[in-house]
């Protein structure tokens, strides 16, 4: 010690995990002192100070041009090789101590291994890589959302249709972004959250550029506060396209009066879903309901076999004659329900339930037996033969009770309802 100045801080410096070097300009590379430290590379201060093992020789072959014996400011990270062959990332330190009277200037080296940190960073980045992967292949955004509402921020995979729309609300509150009844909505399951610590899942859907899309989110309580709140990350996945072809395989399950595979909950959703609509759109909607006449003549006369394959001959004919926006189904036994999103005035309407009653009258031909096909229709009209399904299907049952009293073969509108 007493060659590097004789300064006795042997004690102190062996303690330290970061590992010293001291370094005399008239050794050639060879240090003077080494501490402790260095035996977490696996070798021993006096394996360098002897000159057994120069330093430059453990660098890796790939930072060897980057790296400086010359003391400066700026700090070097390199790979050395331990006493196994291991790679090792350092964090060196260098700077002159400066000369005193009698006592030659010296370089003092601080090494700190970095190999933990380094391979953690390494790993977070490539978990950073496949989670943005993983993003970029779900269409999914995630919301930073305080208790209050308000977006503190929002990323998520490029292609999710609403990461633009989304980015635009932060520093906004869900009550400002959305009008009151949307935003209690969104606001429910992330309140319900925060009171109770547990995840919360919401299916709900939102308008925003005068486009309608569905978002299925899971919301989970953060560990940290946010600005001194309590906050929620909410992952919204896009379902929009898987909406849509729900709702176009549920029409397309419905329309098919051939096979009578059609049943009463396919239709009251269809029902439910176009009234919806029109109540939305402040549109007008029609219900037809249709009965055949006197079919047990016609199972007596052809028998019940080819009365069935005559009835699945109707509702392949009467889906022919449907308009592009009607939504027919094939009821239990002999009924036929008609959807009209579109009605038109009552002339319209009435235009196409004598199409329906022509193309019943029709459909027996072909068939042998002494029998005439007709039917009767019960027709209501939202809003003004009722604002609810149950009330639709009621008024249209009694118009088409009220036709089939007069003795059938035709089409009734429901009575206004008295004032």
């Amino acid at each position: 010690m007493e060659r590097c100045g004789g300064v006795h801080f042997e004690k102190v410096v062996n303690k330290s995990p970061v590992t010293s070097f001291i370094w005399l300009p008239s050794e050639n590379g060879k240090p003077c002192f080494v501490s402790e430290a260095i035996r977490s590379f696996g070798y021993a201060p006096e394996d360098f100070t002897s000159g057994k093992i120069r330093y430059a020789d453990l660098l890796h072959p790939d930072d060897v041009a980057a790296f400086s014996f010359s003391p400066g400011s700026e700090p070097q990270i390199y790979r050395i090789s331990d006493s196994e062959g291991a790679w090792r990332w350092v964090f060196h330190r260098s700077c002159l101590i400066g000369e005193e009277e009698g006592y030659p200037e010296e370089l003092l080296w601080n090494i700190s291994d970095i190999t933990y940190y380094k391979e953690a960073d390494e790993e977070l980045r490539k978990n950073e890589s496949k989670l943005k992967a993983l993003m970029k292949a779900i269409p999914a955004i995630l919301l930073v959302i305080d208790e209050d509402g308000r977006y503190i921020d929002v990323s998520g995979s490029s292609e999710a249709a609403l990461l633009t729309a989304s980015s635009e609300l932060i520093g906004k509150t869900v009550h400002e972004s959305f009008p009151n009844e949307k935003a209690e909505e969104l606001m429910a399951p992330l309140k319900r959250c925060v009171e109770t610590g547990a995840p919360q899942f919401a299916a709900y859907d939102i308008d925003i550029g005068g486009n309608k899309y569905f978002q299925e989110a899971r919301i989970s309580l953060l560990p940290e506060l946010v600005e001194g709140k309590r906050t929620v990350i909410c992952v919204a996945l896009d379902v929009t396209a898987q909406k849509e072809l729900e709702e176009e395989i549920l029409l397309q399950t419905g329309h098919n009066p051939i096979d009578g595979s059609s049943n009463r909950t396919h239709f009251n959703r269809a029902f439910l879903f176009s009234l919806a609509e029109a109540q939305r759109t402040g549109g007008t909607l029609a219900f037809f309901m249709i009965d055949l006449d006197h079919f047990n003549t016609v199972n007596e006369t052809i028998g019940r076999e080819m009365a069935d394959l005559l009835l699945k001959g109707i509702g392949q004919r009467l889906q022919k004659v449907c308009r592009q926006d009607d939504i027919l189904y094939r009821m239990e036994g002999v009924n036929y329900y008609l959807i009209l999103p579109k009605p038109g005035t009552r002339e319209d309407m009435g235009a196409v339930a004598e199409r329906f009653l022509e193309t019943i009258r029709g459909a027996s031909s072909g068939y042998t037996g002494s029998f005439k096909l007709s039917a009767t229709i019960g027709i209501s009209v939202f809003p003004e033969d009722g604002q609810d399904a149950k009330t639709l299907l009621r008024t249209a049952e009694a118009a088409l009770s009220a036709g089939k009293a007069e003795g059938g073969n035709c089409y009734r509108f429901a009575e206004k309802p008295a004032r």
